[in-house]
């Protein structure tokens, strides 16, 4: 009887302090990533080359990275429309995550044609870096839209958000690309 009661204290203990040790996923992505707000330009052909964006003249958008505890394998990118769904890219698109200085990413992610914008797996990793170096402040993230920039209309509601995996949890809040 004393062996059974020890073993089941045993298993509580672990679970309580499992708990507040915290475990793959248990920490929120809204506490530990935060990027500043949307700067709007046009994808340009070294970016295309690069990864960086999908297609010449297309809408881009480059948010400063202001507070992150991540790592390159920690996040997931979507964007999505007002009503909720997935937008829709027109044309080839991509997220990047670029150095402060330089054409070359540390991190991108490339969708073809109507393929939605919402990372289903981590970014390919660039030279010198893994999914387990972090995103810092020297760096910023680059969303290409896959939509031509004369098509792209302010104040539709489409919005950004950064998705928690490996070590992280739940959803940033929406950021409006203008």
């Amino acid at each position: 009887m004393l062996v059974a009661i020890t073993v089941v204290l045993a298993a509580v203990l672990y679970v309580m302090i499992s708990g507040l040790t915290g475990s793959v996923g248990s920490k929120p992505i809204g506490s530990a990533f935060a990027v500043g707000t949307p700067a709007p330009g046009t994808c340009w052909a070294a970016g295309v080359t690069n990864h960086v964006c999908g297609a010449v003249g297309n809408r881009i958008f480059n948010l400063s990275i202001q507070t992150s505890t991540v790592t390159l394998g920690d996040v997931l990118l979507e964007v999505k429309t007002a009503a909720g769904s997935v937008f829709k890219n027109t044309v080839a698109a991509g997220f990047a995550v670029m150095p402060i200085t330089g054409i070359v990413p540390v991190a991108y992610y490339s969708f073809v044609a109507n393929a939605g914008l919402a990372m289903t797996s981590t970014f390919t990793i660039g030279a010198g870096y893994s999914t387990s170096s972090p995103i810092t402040s020297t760096m910023f993230i680059v969303i290409g839209t896959g939509t031509p920039t004369g098509s792209w209309f302010p104040s539709q509601g489409n919005y950004v958000v950064a998705l928690g995996t490996d070590h992280y949890s739940g959803v940033t809040t929406a950021l409006v690309l203008p």
